[in-house]
């Protein structure tokens, strides 16, 4: 399947972000979907089955990003879902989630490690 058709779902509380990470992925031809939060995030998965990876933001209002990927786990286990925080990975392990061997990158990331990652990420799942 060529990188056009895979389906990024971007969810992060900061617009700015959100459009920054959509475009730098539209750019190497994915296509992006997008929520504001994990609820919002959580009704959209319902709507577009065919996503194919999940980015995050792991501290949000709301439904954060650490029960958002509980809940898509459960529902979608073999979804990859990358988290991303402005907190350092330390403190986001440190209280309870995601796991330490989930993909994370730390916000201010490199957009070229953004790339780089979800390449990796897609490549390295299970056919729909």
């Amino acid at each position: 399947m060529t990188e056009s058709r895979r389906v990024v779902l971007v969810v992060d509380d900061e617009q700015g972000l959100r459009d920054l990470v959509c475009r730098t992925l539209q750019a190497e031809g994915y296509t992006t979907l997008e929520a504001a939060h994990g609820s919002e995030a959580l009704e959209v998965m319902e709507s577009v089955p065919e996503v194919d990876l999940l980015i995050t933001d792991v501290v949000m209002p709301g439904m954060d990003g650490r029960e958002l990927g509980r809940r898509v786990s459960q529902r979608w286990p073999d979804l990859p879902i990358l988290y991303i925080s402005a907190y350092d990975v330390n403190d986001i392990f440190r209280r309870g989630s995601p796991r330490q061997s989930a993909p994370f990158l730390q916000k201010p990331f490199p957009l070229e490690g953004l790339i780089t990652t979800v390449r990796g990420l897609i490549r390295n799942r299970s056919p729909r």
